[in-house]
């Protein structure tokens, strides 16, 4: 496995469960540093989707460009040309 991948993975787990806490921390507190955590952790998980979203690649080659298959026709004239 590709260790950009393994990032990717990574950045998008912790990102969904810091999106996560977050909203639950900001909603369920009344205590102003708890939702003042949940804020910044809602924040830091958009933060990491933004960052997978942006640098993951939409398409990839493997091993470079294909061989290029050549199709011969073999043209005979006949008597009538």
């Amino acid at each position: 496995m590709d260790g950009d991948a393994v990032i990717w993975m990574i950045l998008s787990m912790l990102g969904a469960a810091l999106i996560a806490g977050g909203i639950v921390a900001y909603r369920r507190s009344r205590r102003t540093g708890v939702r003042a955590f949940g804020a910044t952790a809602l924040t830091a998980g958009v933060v990491m989707w933004a960052i997978v979203l942006v640098t993951i690649p939409l398409s990839s080659t493997q091993h470079g460009s294909p061989e290029p298959t050549l199709h011969y026709q073999e043209h005979t004239l006949s008597e009538e040309d």
